[in-house]
């Protein structure tokens, strides 16, 4: 199967994403450093659901979620994703950066990403990119 132009481009920017994500958390950590891990970990997190809607869509195998947690229950069902806890920690640390900052939080989110969301984030990436 082909994909859209517009999936492409999703996928194209769901991998720029992670690859700025991983160059990040290569840094050492200060709070700046971290603060940038955390923004760079919520955009790669959309940009990861967003690419599975669009591949979704494309295979018109379900109907198209339009929110991260009907698209993540939507991919999970389809196999893109495997580890559902992990999906669901993802969402609420992207949820935390994105309403309130504590430093502890931060912390351990950040410790969180680089562990355990950037390789399911490559594992996810890999698994969407070889539906094409």
């Amino acid at each position: 199967m082909a994909f859209s132009q517009s999936t492409k481009l999703q996928l194209e920017k769901f991998a720029q994403a992670l690859a700025t994500l991983k160059e990040t958390a290569q840094d050492s950590e200060d709070r700046k450093t971290r603060d940038s891990l955390l923004l760079r970990f919520v955009y790669t997190f959309e940009m990861a659901w967003q690419a599975m809607r669009a591949v979704l869509q494309d295979k018109g195998d379900v109907e198209t979620p339009r929110v991260a947690f009907a698209a993540l229950e939507t991919a999970f069902k389809m196999r893109y994703i495997t580890d559902e806890s992990l999906w669901d920690r993802l969402r609420k640390g992207r949820n935390g950066v994105s309403h309130a900052y504590d430093e502890d939080m931060a912390i351990s989110l950040a410790a969180m990403v680089r562990l355990d969301a950037i390789p399911e984030f490559e594992r996810v990436l890999a698994h969407l990119q070889a539906q094409a």
